[in-house]
C-alpha cells in the first residue's frame, strides 16, 4: 500500500496535537485528584503501570519503536544513510521501553528471569550507556541525517532531551535534593510532603510523555519527508 505524502504530512500535525491535548489533560486529573480529594484516581496514576498515563506513554514509545522498524524494512536494499542497522538497533531498544514503561521491568515488576535490566537499582546509568553508546556506534548515520534534516534533528534532541529530564532527572532530583529537604524541613507533614511528591511525579512523567512526543513528531515528518522525496523521484520516472 502507497503512502499519499500530500494527506500524511498534513495529518502529522493533528495527530502530535491530539496526544499533547491528552497528555495535558491526564496531568490536570490527576492533579485535581491530589489536590481537590487527597487522592489519586486509580486509572490516572501516573507513578502507576498499567494506568491512562502509562498506557498512553506505552503506545507512544511503541509508535516510535514501529516506525523506526518500518524505516529498516524501507532503507535495507539503500546504501544511503541512516543504514538499516541504525532503524534496527533502536526499534528494538525502544520496544523493550515500551514494555519497561507498561510493567515497569526498571523496578522488577512483572518482569521474569530472562528480561535484561529487570529489576536493577541500575537502570539510570545502564539506560545512559545505551543512549551515549548508540550516539557513538552510529556517529555516522546522525552525522547525515544533520546534513539532510537540521531541524528534525534538533526537534527529537530537544525531545530526547526533556525526556531524560523527565526520566532521569526527576529520579535524581528526588533521592539527591527533595527528600532529603522534605524529611530536613516538614518531617512531621506527611500530607504536605505526599503533595509535593505527587506535584514532582506529574512534572516528571508530563516531561516524559511530552518529549516522547516530540521525537514522534519528529520521526513521522522525516518519515514523510522521505515518502515525499520517493513519490517526487517515482514521478520522475
Amino acid at each position: 500500500m502507497n503512502l499519499n505524502p500530500k494527506l500524511l504530512k498534513p495529518a502529522i500535525p493533528y495527530w502530535i496535537g491530539g496526544l499533547i491535548c491528552f497528555e495535558v489533560a491526564i496531568v490536570i486529573i490527576y492533579l485535581g485528584g491530589v489536590f481537590i480529594h487527597r487522592e489519586v484516581y486509580p486509572p490516572f496514576d501516573m507513578d502507576g503501570f498499567m494506568t491512562i498515563p502509562s498506557l498512553l506513554q506505552a503506545s507512544i514509545l511503541l509508535q516510535l519503536s514501529l516506525v523506526y522498524l518500518g524505516m529498516f524494512f524501507f532503507s535495507r536494499h539503500s546504501q544511503e544513510r541512516p543504514s538499516p542497522a541504525f532503524w534496527l538497533v533502536q526499534s528494538v531498544l525502544l520496544f523493550y521501553v515500551t514494555l519497561d514503561e507498561l510493567v515497569k521491568l526498571h523496578l522488577g515488576l512483572g518482569s521474569s528471569s530472562w528480561m535484561p535490566i529487570a529489576g536493577t537499582k541500575y537502570w539510570i546509568g545502564i539506560y545512559s550507556f545505551l543512549i551515549v553508546a548508540i550516539a557513538v556506534f552510529f556517529f555516522r548515520d546522525f552525522k547525515a541525517l544533520w546534513y539532510s534534516s537540521r531541524n528534525l534533528v534538533i526537534l527529537g534532541i530537544s525531545g530526547l532531551l526533556l525526556a531524560i529530564i523527565g526520566g532521569f532527572g526527576g529520579e535524581i532530583f528526588k533521592h539527591i535534593v527533595l527528600n532529603p529537604l522534605l524529611s530536613q524541613w516538614f518531617p512531621e507533614r506527611e500530607v504536605l510532603t505526599w503533595v509535593i511528591e505527587q506535584v514532582r511525579v506529574a512534572f516528571e512523567e508530563f516531561l516524559e510523555m511530552f518529549g516522547e512526543t516530540l521525537m514522534l513528531y519528529a520521526v513521522l515528518l522525516f518519515v514523510a519527508k522521505k515518502f515525499e522525496q520517493k513519490h517526487q523521484d517515482f514521478g520522475e520516472k
